[in-house]
């Protein structure tokens, strides 16, 4: 499912109301990709989804967001953010598919 987020120090981070079938289904099971919009040089990102509480957030992170997007990240009634750290990356990039597929781990 398509989805807005933020990339910050090192992570990607994604909100959604608790409600939603996608908190059920990560609830049920956190593993998940994140890939970019960009089909020619496609990034696939593997990781796990990890629920944070507010006050766990890094400070820095709401401003980024009101900078990309133009709202803060803020409690609210409903709303959950979670944490997705890489374990494995790929990339595809289109011009190259054949000779140029990379492949990094994270521990």
């Amino acid at each position: 499912m398509g989805m807005h987020g933020i990339w910050f120090e090192d992570a990607y981070y994604f909100g959604t109301n608790s409600a939603s079938r996608k908190a059920k289904n990560l609830q049920q099971n956190p593993h998940c990709i994140v890939i970019n919009d960009k089909l020619d040089e496609l990034l696939i990102v593997e990781g796990l989804a990890e629920l944070l509480a507010f006050e766990d957030l890094p400070e820095e992170l709401s401003k980024a967001s009101k900078e990309k997007y133009g709202w803060p990240i803020e409690p609210h009634k409903g709303g959950t953010v979670y944490r997705v750290r890489p374990r494995v990356v790929f990339a595809f990039p289109l011009q190259q598919i054949a000779t140029a597929v990379t492949r990094w781990k994270f521990e």
